[in-house]
């Protein structure tokens, strides 16, 4: 290329530069955002909290900026390595680096005990009824597992139920498998254990917020436990509602008439029930932290359930405060999610806990017949 020609191109290419350096501060500010959208109390405004469920797909999009701009302005990709830095807890949030634990020692063994947790869609099968099928999935999953302590959310009463394929079989291993049981019709909840339990009475505060949790108080290999079993508030979409979500991440051509449409009905379906469920998680999750503050100092808790909001947010940020930890960002590797329907693909069920023990393992099990996935954490006691 002559000297004409290079005086020629080099406003284009400065153009073009300076367009891609816009293009990455404001991804780049997107990201940050996003990250710490959860340290933002929704009641100040929501739009933080809807920016943090989108962190996954916004850090994704800057991955692929970050890769173009690695082959055509090095220079500028700069902007969105600096992003990544400063977004690193978060992203280690969403997706944990952890080497896999050690394989228990026989002392160890003796200091463990078990945990699930899982919401079991009232143990119907979101696939439809499975003929196929002699027995009921999630039940058979939750026998499998032979967890010391079983936190279940969604579940009215625990009985035979052949359209569902539960089975009295399945019903009598639980209750040889369980003989410490509780089921809560009013608020869904339900709590299995091999170990005996008492629920501790939650007061002082207005029956919304404690319509979906529980508190057990437990002795645990001669070691007290407290355990909460939470679900927390929902979004509470209605079936056109979710249907919109759908048609909004079909990857289909639109007119510009059809998207304004699209994106009315969502700033008056979607985004108002968004607020008001983040708000609501908020008061939720205060008055657990309160309670824990208040009534549970110095002891051991684990708060497990259903939280229906992402790593990260509001609400779990309250409750961890500085002395909580999160099972899966301490043990696991890589991102998952726990809701898989509707495409509503996020991580939503946690175990947090603090005390004498350590979460050594949790796992994922990617079983079908719940719309939410198990989690399932091995915890060992501290010695004596």
């Amino acid at each position: 290329m002559n000297r004409k020609t290079k005086y020629i191109f080099r406003p284009l290419r400065l153009t073009a530069n300076m367009l891609m350096l816009i293009v990455n501060i404001l991804a780049a500010l997107l990201m940050i955002a996003s990250a710490y959208g959860g340290t933002v109390d929704p009641y100040r405004s929501a739009i933080p909290a809807i920016l943090a469920m989108m962190f996954p797909y916004i850090t994704t999009g800057c991955l692929i900026l970050l890769v173009a701009d690695s082959f055509f302005f090095r220079k500028t990709s700069l902007v969105i390595v600096a992003a990544i830095i400063i977004c690193l807890p978060p992203l280690l949030t969403f997706s944990p680096v952890n080497l896999p634990h050690a394989p228990l020692t026989e002392n160890e063994k003796e200091r463990s005990f078990t945990f699930l947790t899982y919401n079991v869609l009232h143990f119907w099968d979101c696939r439809g009824v499975q003929e196929n099928l002699s027995s009921n999935a999630t039940i058979d999953y939750i026998l499998s597992t032979d967890a010391d302590i079983v936190n279940l959310q969604e579940v009215e009463f625990v009985k035979t139920w052949p359209l569902w394929k539960v089975t009295p079989e399945q019903i009598q291993l639980l209750a040889e498998r369980y003989p410490y049981r509780l089921v809560n019709v009013s608020n869904q909840l339900a709590f299995l254990s091999k170990y005996p339990f008492e629920r501790v009475e939650l007061t002082d505060a207005d029956d919304y917020l404690l319509s979906h949790m529980a508190l057990f108080k437990m002795n645990v290999e001669g070691r007290r436990l407290y355990v909460f079993d939470v679900h927390l508030k929902s979004i509470g979409l209605n079936p056109e509602d979710k249907e919109l979500y759908m048609s909004l991440t079909k990857d289909t051509p639109r007119t510009e008439a059809a998207l304004r449409r699209e994106l009315g009905k969502v700033k008056h379906q979607l985004l108002s029930k968004l607020a008001s469920a983040f708000r609501l998680r908020a008061d939720q999750a205060r008055y657990i932290r309160r309670f824990i503050d208040e009534k549970l100092q110095g002891c051991n808790v684990i708060v497990a359930g259903d939280f229906n909001d992402i790593p990260g947010c509001y609400a779990i940020r309250t409750i961890m405060g500085d002395d909580i930890s999160d099972a899966y960002r301490q043990n696991a590797l890589g991102p998952t999610i726990t809701y898989h329907l509707n495409r509503f693909h996020f991580r939503i069920d946690h175990v947090l806990y603090r005390g004498d023990m350590e979460a050594v393992n949790i796992h994922r099990e990617p079983v079908p017949s719940s719309d939410h996935y198990p989690l399932l954490t091995t915890f060992v006691w501290d010695k004596e």
